[in-house]
């Protein structure tokens, strides 16, 4: 018995950190439709916010990467399903996580909940680049900032855009997929 205590207490050890930011959000007037239904759009305005909030939370200020080292991330990818109507003056809660990060790239989770009930996930995924257009290498800055605050606490390697990805990649994909999934599978038929 004490053997299966000793085992439960260290996975979550073996596990690495999911980094996951947590942000209330109400919704406006402007931000619905003729029905009183949240406009699709704007989720990926939130989910901008989400993930600025989650850097910032972190002590990364995209403002700062931009100004000191000149290195723009935009949007390459970007997917949301929307599972239940957001309304007027809904108090949400958009969960962003960190789900991969490359040398040139990072892609963010994002889940938009109203109490328990999941509304919406969606994802994006960014490339780090110059101002020129041209790709950057940044991730291995962003994973040392994150190892530096204790948030990865296995030693992790960034891809270099082989398509090859380190297993904790893998494993953060996992959790927010089987979070959401779990969360799908409690919704009314």
């Amino acid at each position: 018995m004490a053997e299966e205590k000793d085992k439960k207490e260290q996975t979550p050890q073996e596990q690495p950190q999911v980094i996951v930011g947590s942000m209330p959000y109400r919704v406006s007037m402007a931000e619905v439709d003729a029905y009183g239904v949240m406009y699709y759009s704007r989720f990926f305005e939130i989910f901008e916010r989400g993930r600025t909030e989650l850097f910032r939370a972190l002590g990364i200020e995209y403002k700062q990467i931009f100004q000191q080292k000149q290195i723009l991330m935009p949007v390459v990818e970007a997917a949301c399903r929307y599972m239940a109507p957001v309304v007027y003056d809904d108090l949400i809660t958009v969960e962003t996580a960190i789900t991969s990060i490359g040398s040139r790239g990072i892609r963010f989770d994002y889940r938009v909940l109203r109490e328990d009930v999941v509304l919406a996930v969606g994802f994006t995924q960014h490339i780090f680049i110059d101002p020129q257009g041209r790709p950057v290498n940044f991730g291995k800055e962003v994973v040392n900032v994150l190892k530096e605050k204790g948030l990865i606490k296995e030693d992790i390697e960034v891809s270099e855009g082989t398509g090859e990805k380190e297993d904790v990649t893998n494993k953060l994909k996992k959790f927010v997929s089987e979070r959401t999934d779990k969360d799908e599978n409690n919704l009314p038929n």
